[in-house]
């Protein structure tokens, strides 16, 4: 009995596990002025809720995609867009999850001003 606990709670790590893949985030600047992310999201991946907090935001595709946006709120809006290759929005102070639900990865270069 032991033993099919043991599979069992293995499975059901591998299958929580899968449920959530993260996507790729590299810091490439860091100071007390301004933050740069290199943030790489493949088919399937995303950011997991998390919480931006400064409201000087710039986000550039470098390759755009098939998102679906979840915002932290009591509604929990969704909604999907469609990014093209080098587009590039000024965003407010916001809690969301990026969700890549396209066939391709999506690349963006993320700036906040502190």
């Amino acid at each position: 009995m032991k033993g099919i606990t043991i599979i069992i709670l293995s499975l059901w790590s591998s299958f929580i596990h899968a449920e959530t893949k993260l996507g790729s985030r590299e810091v490439l600047i860091d100071n007390d002025k301004v933050q740069i992310i290199r943030l790489t999201y493949p088919p399937g991946t995303q950011s997991g809720m998390h919480t931006h907090d400064f409201s000087h935001r710039a986000v550039y595709f470098v390759k755009g995609g098939k998102l679906q946006l979840l915002a932290d709120n009591h509604d929990n809006q969704r909604h999907v867009v469609n990014i093209p290759d080098g587009k590039s929005f000024f965003m407010p102070k916001v809690t969301h999850n990026v969700i890549n639900i396209g066939d391709t990865e999506v690349i963006i270069i993320e700036t906040e001003i502190k």
